[in-house]
């Protein structure tokens, strides 16, 4: 009985033992959480005490507040102005793409004049013009330097016209007896009507010239224009053109007059 006693002596002994343990464990939890939460206050005064340092702009920092905002629209942004100078020559030759060539066309009557000329004859014919010389900075000289020569041979085609100018006929050289039906004309010669007409989409032009030596201008051209003009006439005239003439003219006015029936005589004046 006696150790029965005992045993239960030290249980409970023990068992308040234990409940101090436990106690003194929880006043020990119970400090920390008290240490914790001084330790938590003092960290939002310091955090509140900093604050006002904090709300100035601070320029080294930006680009971490940048990257720390994110980059992707500054990427985007970036890209975009890329793009933008890349398409700038692009857009500029599409701005002056095209022409800037512009003509201004105008004609003008400057006289109007009746025509009584009756056209009987026409010619075709070519000129052949061939020119040799040398020449020193535009100077012709009368020797035959190296690089001084020039060779020319043009060929210009052109045409004539003859005929009669009704203009000058006068009542005096018309005649007409109407009870016979018969008449009598008295026409001036034929003549060069108009003048050659150079047909210059046809002309030819060969040419050598020497080093020191340039190409016809266009003055050279206007007076080789004239000097063909001048052989047309002389030709044409050697190949009977105005006889021609003369003789169609004649036929002309006769069958003129047979259509209201009369007979015509023609003369032309000497």
């Amino acid at each position: 009985m006696l150790i029965a006693k005992l045993l239960a002596n030290v249980n409970v002994i023990d068992l308040e033992e234990k409940r101090d343990d436990m106690r003194k464990e929880d006043k020990i939890r119970e400090m920390e959480k008290l240490l914790e939460e001084l330790k938590a206050q003092d960290e939002s005064a310091a955090t509140i005490a900093e604050s006002p340092s904090r709300k100035g702009f601070n320029v080294w920092k930006m680009p971490r507040t940048l990257y720390r905002f994110g980059t992707k629209p500054f990427l985007l942004i970036g890209l975009l102005i890329l793009l933008l100078i890349a398409a700038l020559p692009f857009a500029a030759f599409w701005a002056i793409k095209g022409s800037t060539f512009t003509e201004s066309k105008g004609s003008f009557v400057e006289q109007v004049q009746a025509l009584n000329e009756l056209s009987t004859a026409q010619a075709y014919t070519k000129v052949i013009i061939e020119r040799q010389d040398n020449a020193v900075f535009g100077k012709e000289i009368g020797i035959d330097l190296p690089g001084t020569k020039r060779q020319l041979l043009v060929v210009i085609p052109g045409s004539v016209k003859a005929g009669v100018d009704f203009s000058q006929v006068v009542e005096a050289d018309i005649d007409v007896d109407e009870e016979n039906r018969t008449a009598k004309l008295i026409l001036p010669k034929p003549e060069f009507l108009g003048g050659p007409e150079i047909l210059f989409e046809q002309v030819e032009v060969f040419s050598y010239e020497g080093l020191f030596r340039e190409k016809a201008d266009i003055k050279e051209g206007y007076e080789l224009a004239e000097t063909a003009k001048k052989m047309m006439i002389e030709e044409t005239t050697g190949q009977g053109i105005l006889e021609l003439a003369e003789e169609n003219a004649a036929k002309s006015v006769r069958e003129m007059f047979q259509l209201v029936n009369y007979d015509v005589e023609v003369e032309f004046k000497e």
